[in-house]
C-alpha cells in the first residue's frame, strides 16, 4: 500500500510534505534486554569551562555503539515499513484500516479512469476528425456537381424540346398562311 497516495485519495486537498510526512527508515535496530548498558557510550561535545560542572546534553551525551553489540542477541534489524511521521491535518489521523481500504478504493477509481493521451495522440486524433470531415464535404460537393450537371443536363433537355416546339408552331403557322 502507498499511504501518501491512500491519504490524497482520502483527503485530495492535502499538501504533502506540509500536511503530513510519510516515512520509511528501513531496518532499525531494536535493543534487547540488557544490550543498552553493554552498548551505552558517553560522546564528548565540549570540554566544560574551568571551574564549570559538566552537564549531559551540554558538554557530553550518551549514545549506543552498534559495534559493541552483537546483531541478533543485543539487538536485532526490523523493518517498520512506511508510517505517518508527521500528522498536521484537523481531521483525525486515519487508521491502518482506513488507508488500506482507502488504497483499494484509490486502485480501483485509476483503474477505472479513462487513459490520458499524449500530446501527439491528441494531435492524431485531432487529424483524423478533420480527414474524415473533409471525405465527408469531399461527398457533399461530389453530390452537389452532379446534382448541378443533372439539373444542366435537364434545362438542356428542356431546353430542345422548347425549340422543337417553337419549331413546329412555326411550322404550323406557316402552312396556315
Amino acid at each position: 500500500m502507498n499511504i501518501a497516495l491512500a491519504i490524497m485519495f482520502l483527503y485530495p486537498d492535502a499538501i504533502p510534505m506540509q500536511d503530513f510526512v510519510v516515512r520509511d527508515n528501513g531496518p532499525e535496530p531494536v535493543l534487547h534486554g540488557g544490550a543498552e548498558e553493554k552498548g551505552r557510550v558517553r560522546y564528548e561535545i565540549k570540554s566544560p569551562e574551568i571551574g564549570e560542572d559538566p552537564m549531559e546534553g551540554v558538554h557530553y551525551r550518551y549514545g549506543i555503539d552498534y559495534n559493541l553489540l552483537t546483531e541478533g542477541k543485543d539487538y536485532d534489524l526490523v523493518e517498520r515499513g512506511h508510517y505517518v511521521a508527521v500528522w498536521n491535518l484537523t481531521e483525525l489521523q486515519p487508521s491502518q484500516e482506513e488507508l488500506q481500504a482507502a488504497w483499494v478504493a484509490y486502485l480501483e477509481a485509476e483503474a477505472n479512469k479513462p487513459p490520458e493521451l499524449s500530446e501527439v495522440e491528441v494531435l492524431q486524433l485531432a487529424l483524423t476528425d478533420t480527414y474524415e470531415q473533409l471525405l465527408a464535404a469531399k461527398e457533399e460537393a461530389v453530390s452537389a456537381q452532379e446534382d448541378a450537371t443533372s439539373a444542366q443536363m435537364a434545362l438542356a433537355d428542356l431546353y430542345e424540346l422548347t425549340l422543337t416546339l417553337q419549331a413546329d408552331v412555326t411550322s404550323l403557322k406557316g402552312g396556315a398562311n
